[in-house]
Formats: structure tokens, C-alpha cells, sequence
């Protein structure tokens, strides 16, 4: 018999594998996850983050985040140790924006808001949680919200409060 039991440079290469899969907080036989680049875990930071911010719960969120074993550690410390509050203040103001965005692009959506506030506010929640808010300016946060709400209309096979105002 040679190398780990009867295994030679094989057993050893599991071996190494499971204790590399163990250190990275997984199970023996399962694979460490992929190193990424300084620029890819930032990015990978970023739509962590970004997803946070249009979570119902932002803190528990980023404190999910921080467990993603891809995420080196600085910046999963640096998840953990985002300020409670200064995350859900943050993802408030980031809802605001995306709600004050939508109505001043949208004619629609703001007369949908008026006419019944509950049922665009629900709406608007669902979305702000389906949707990542890529848009800078008016016109594209109200594209983002028409295209969402047509799909919403084909899923359900109605056709959605904002169409029954055209």
C-alpha cells in the first residue's frame, strides 16, 4: 500500500479537498468556493448591498449576505458590521427616490396613486422588491414600473390598474 491508505496521490486529493471544502465552512466532499478577483468581490459586495436596500428587511439581509463564503473576509466583516440604523434609514431613503422617480416619470402611476393609494403603495412594494432599481432619472424608473406591471398583468390575465386609466 502506498500514499493514504491504498489511495496514493488520489486519497490525498480528496483529502485535500475535503479539508479545503471544511475551511470554507462547508461539508466533507464539497468544493471551497471559487476565489474571486478584488474587482469581482467588490462587485459581488455591491449587489449584495444593493439588494439589501430593496429587502424587506435590510439588516437581516446584509447580515445574509455576510455569510456568502465567495465574499473575502474584510467584506464580510465589513456586512456585519454596517450600523443598524444606517442601513434602514439608507434603504428608506433608496424606496423614497425609487417612489418619488416613478411618479414624477410616470402619469399613469401618479394617477394610480391618487385614485387609490393603498393598492399602488402595495404595488409599489412588490416592485421595489422584485425589481433592482438600475434607473437614474424619471423616464427609466417609470419604464422599469410599465414593464413590470405588464408582466404582472400577463401572469395574472388581468389587465392591471394602470392599463384601466389609458
Amino acid at each position: 500500500m502506498r500514499g493514504r491508505a491504498a489511495g496514493g496521490r488520489a486519497g490525498e486529493r480528496a483529502a485535500r479537498g475535503s479539508a479545503a471544502g471544511r475551511a470554507a465552512g462547508g461539508r466533507a466532499g464539497e468544493r471551497a468556493p471559487a476565489r474571486l478577483t478584488g474587482a469581482q468581490a467588490h462587485a459581488r459586495y455591491e449587489e449584495l448591498v444593493a439588494r439589501a436596500m430593496t429587502a424587506e428587511d435590510p439588516v437581516a439581509a446584509l447580515r445574509a449576505a455576510a455569510g456568502d463564503p465567495a465574499l473575502p473576509p474584510a467584506l464580510r466583516r465589513a456586512l456585519i458590521g454596517a450600523d443598524e440604523d444606517g442601513v434602514r434609514m439608507s434603504a428608506l431613503l433608496v424606496a423614497r427616490l425609487r417612489f418619488e422617480r416613478l411618479l414624477r416619470g410616470s402619469p399613469e402611476a401618479e394617477a394610480w396613486f391618487d385614485r387609490d393609494p393603498a393598492a399602488f403603495s402595495a404595488a409599489f412594494r412588490r416592485y421595489h422588491a422584485e425589481v433592482p432599481p438600475t434607473a437614474f432619472f424619471p423616464p427609466g424608473e417609470a419604464g422599469l414600473f410599465r414593464r413590470w406591471t405588464e408582466a404582472q398583468a400577463a401572469a395574472q390575465g388581468d389587465p392591471g390598474q394602470m392599463q384601466r386609466e389609458r
